[in-house]
């Protein structure tokens, strides 16, 4: 029987990718706490103490090269290389400054939720609209005792929505979000139990509604329900929630743009393990003595491995060292795995064709882009949606955006290349703004082009 905590059928086939892209993002805890899921038992059907004790040793020989989490570290800090540009009228500033209500400032936040989409190909915003009875006071919304806060939920944390047709438009009808809640507290410790928050769009009234369901017993329960309103007092006629994606911000669920890399990650992973193995069961030289007589045993002992004396062995007695061969065929395979995730990441950074809209193709058939670029887009566009959502709550007006710059050149030049560049523009084979461009991109430059020009022929001119 189906309930509150059903699972969305796209849900259920994304949650193992996401699961697997957390963990590799986490990194080597959570990799080697998650054991058999990433590094199974060389022999699982061994179910010996013995060989436990093996599998454990195994598991913490393995060494975790920490790809997948460097790798969302880059694009994350390519993407804030330059701090986002933000225009909100000044009712909306409290939300700006703490906009979940817990002290994030809305450019944590959307930290991170360009995380999640890189991650997960997925995230939410939800705009929470406080319960009121009637419209609210601009006094309440200046002093911040009212106003709406913007949550960020987790792809895992969405766990089922639904749409419907509005006239020619589709749009949600339904979002369940799973949440928990403090249901004990003894003043040092709080225990916490799971709540769904339901988003409802009722199909007979067209008014967006709120349902707050737990567990009681054996059965989940509508505990409490409301009608959020406006800064008129008027119902709200949509659900303010807004799916973010890697590729576009519907309700379907995208690919993981970082799974491809997590995946390798784990083999190599794997791979390591099969290495260090090896390396503990065969690295060591071990000394061998033949054609020895008893006689000798009782007469030595022992042997010293590197004396300075000779040893007297019997006749025909032979001595050595045995020292396998060199298993190179886990390194090469690590190695390639290496090189396999070196261009997995570059792929997520790399210009590519795309098609626009019909739209924007009467501007141009394609446009060069990227996945971070995409997902940096879609990311900016979902804010000013939600801080749009927000101001009428608030009642605020004015022009209202959010963008993160997708100007991702956060290496400068090095000397040579600003050389190359400028004797390029001397020689008459780019144009002074060209130039200039190129030397922005690199963030070498920073004046605009005209204000540049008369200071540089201020200069020449004070020097002469």
């Amino acid at each position: 029987m189906s309930g509150v905590n059903t699972k969305h059928p796209d849900y259920e086939e994304q949650i193992d990718a996401w699961v697997t892209v957390r963990d590799a993002v986490a990194g080597d805890r959570a990799i080697k706490a998650s054991k058999e899921r990433y590094l199974p038992k060389p022999n699982p059907e061994d179910r010996s103490e013995y060989n436990a004790i093996r599998y454990k040793q195994y598991l913490q020989r393995a060494v975790w090269y920490g790809v997948t989490g460097r790798t969302l570290d880059g694009l994350v800090g390519q993407a804030y290389a330059k701090q986002p540009v933000i225009e909100i009228p000044a009712l909306l500033g409290t939300v700006a400054e703490d906009i979940d209500g817990a002290g994030l400032t809305i450019e944590q936040q959307s930290q991170r939720v360009v995380r999640d989409v890189l991650s997960y190909g997925r995230s939410g915003l939800f705009v929470d609209y406080p319960p009121v009875q009637q419209s609210t006071s601009r006094a309440d919304l200046e002093a911040g005792r009212i106003r709406p806060t913007i949550v960020r939920y987790r792809p895992h944390d969405i766990i089922n929505w639904r749409t419907m047709t509005v006239g020619a438009q589709r749009v949600l009808s339904m979002v369940v979000l799973e949440e928990s809640y403090v249901a004990e507290s003894d003043g040092f410790e709080d225990k916490t139990e799971a709540q769904w928050r339901v988003l409802r769009l009722e199909a007979e009234t067209g008014f967006y509604r709120v349902e707050i369901w737990r567990k009681i017993g054996d059965v989940e329960v509508e505990v409490e329900r409301y009608y959020p309103l406006d800064a008129g007092g008027n119902n709200l006629t949509e659900i303010p929630f807004t799916f973010v994606g890697s590729e576009n911000n519907d309700w379907r669920v995208d690919k993981p743009p970082l799974y491809d890399i997590a995946v390798v990650n784990i083999a190599h992973y794997r791979n390591s393990a099969d290495y260090e193995e090896s390396c503990y069961m065969v690295g060591q030289p071990t000394p061998y003595l033949t054609g020895i007589t008893d006689n000798w045993k009782e007469a030595m002992g022992s042997v010293a491995l590197g004396t300075r004396t000779a040893i007297a062995l019997p006749p025909n007695a032979t001595a050595g060292l045995l020292q396998a061969a060199p298993n190179s065929m886990p390194m090469e395979a690590m190695q390639a795995k290496e090189r396999q995730m070196v261009a997995l990441g570059a792929r997520l950074v790399e210009q590519r064709e795309v098609q626009r809209t019909a739209t924007e193709a009467r501007q141009s058939d394609a446009a060069n882009t990227s996945v971070l670029a995409t997902a940096v887009g879609n990311v900016s566009a979902a804010y000013t949606l939600t801080l749009e959502r927000a101001a009428e709550f608030a009642g605020a007006t004015g022009n209202i955006s959010f963008e993160i710059s997708q100007d991702f050149a956060v290496s400068g030049m090095t000397a040579e290349e600003r050389a190359q560049l400028i004797a390029e523009w001397q020689g008459g084979a780019i144009t002074f703004e060209e130039m200039r461009d190129g030397l922005r991109r690199a963030n070498v430059a920073y004046l605009p082009d005209e204000e540049a020009k008369d200071m540089l022929e201020g200069s020449v001119i004070g020097d002469a």
